[in-house]
């Protein structure tokens, strides 16, 4: 009779048991990583993170079967000190990488992603992890002819000096037949400019008898020193920038050029807004190639991916054209409500805290300026 009670008790039991793991699925590698990371002991989770990548030189580089750069370098630390594994999955490009992110078939994404208000409707994102923006680069021309170069730097900042130089100069000679007053009024105040404007600029003074003739002179000549060289040296600045980038000195200057830039990158969404005309590539690379090949002017891209290039290669054909515009940052990307995202934002603080980050971000691109 005790035996049968017995087995009575242990099927009961069994078919408690079998009806709570039907209630308690098992949870997903993603969430057992993350519960493993937070309990304290997290080289229980045997499971690897899919983690998708794309090219982009400094910070995804592959070599055969080899990746390296800054992201892969920095994933690396932050998966180690949580205790994952990771299985890199390649892309060629960005769109694809992301829909695979926002599809949770991807459980993590990095390289130069952009945090983006669009971006951030879709999926999650991390602390940024890079301090970025938008930059353009330029081929240098051929030397042109001595003409066109002239031709090209009648800048509104050169004539700016021109149009002040005539002003101050048509004072000085109204001041000059004031005080003279030996010839009717456009003779005098003629005479009058000729004289400001050579003793100004030639330092041609004569021998003035009056001792505040002689001060003034000399004040003039001082003034019109000053203004040579300033317009000098605005003139020979003006010369250097147009003969090295064409006239394209920034983003304003792309009007009516050859752009090109990634297709579906940051800088293809602020060309489309800004209604530049461009040619969407699909690597950094291509658009390089069209660059060097002559193929286009200028590319809008990324800030230290261009940096990166010009300094790496150590290219005469290239040249930076402007200051970083358009700020943005770089982000992991994770599938909304990814339960990784609360320890690797805790792991990247605690990069940033114990330097382990700045070393990293000196080995690919040196100290911070």
């Amino acid at each position: 009779m005790r035996r049968g009670i017995w087995a009575g008790l242990a099927v009961v039991a069994l078919l408690g048991a079998w009806a709570t793991s039907v209630a308690d699925p098992a949870p997903s590698e993603a969430a057992t990583l993350a519960d493993a990371a937070s309990s304290g002991s997290p080289h229980q989770a045997a499971a690897a993170l899919k983690v998708g990548i794309k090219p982009l030189d400094p910070f995804v580089i592959k070599t055969g079967e080899h990746y390296s750069g800054f992201s892969i370098e920095l994933w690396d630390e932050v998966a180690r000190r949580n205790g994952w594994t990771t299985s890199y999955i390649w892309h060629d490009t960005l769109p694809p990488l992301l829909d695979a992110v926002v599809a949770s078939k991807l459980d993590v994404g990095i390289a130069g992603i952009s945090i983006t208000r669009d971006r951030e409707a879709k999926l999650d994102f991390s602390y940024p992890m890079f301090n970025a923006g938008l930059q353009v680069i330029a081929a240098r021309r051929a030397d042109p002819s001595i003409l066109s170069r002239m031709m090209s730097v009648m800048t509104a900042g050169l004539g700016l000096y021109l149009l002040g130089l005539i002003l101050v100069i048509f004072i000085a000679g109204n001041v000059v037949w004031l005080f003279q007053r030996q010839h009717r009024y456009l003779a005098g105040v003629g005479h009058g400019m000729f004289k400001a404007a050579a003793i100004g600029l030639v330092g041609e003074v004569g021998e003035p008898e009056h001792p505040i003739s002689r001060a003034v002179s000399v004040i003039w000549i001082i003034l019109g020193i000053c203004f040579v060289s300033m317009f000098t040296a605005s003139l020979t600045t003006e010369l250097t920038v147009q003969q090295i980038t064409g006239g394209i000195n920034g983003v304003s200057d792309l009007a009516g050029k050859r752009v090109v830039t990634v297709g579906g990158s940051t800088a293809a969404a602020y060309l489309a807004e800004h209604r530049i005309d461009f040619e969407p590539v699909d690597t950094a690379e291509d658009g390089f190639a069209r660059l060097e090949g002559g193929k286009a002017e200028a590319m809008v891209f990324d800030a230290p991916v261009l940096q990166h290039y010009v300094q790496a290669t150590g290219s005469d054909r290239l040249v930076l054209a402007g200051s970083v515009f358009q700020r943005e940052d770089y982000g992991i990307a994770l599938p909304s409500g990814s339960p990784l995202r609360k320890a690797v934002n805790a792991t990247l603080l605690e990069m940033r805290a114990d330097g382990s980050y700045d070393r990293i971000f000196e080995h690919y691109f040196g100290r911070p300026r």
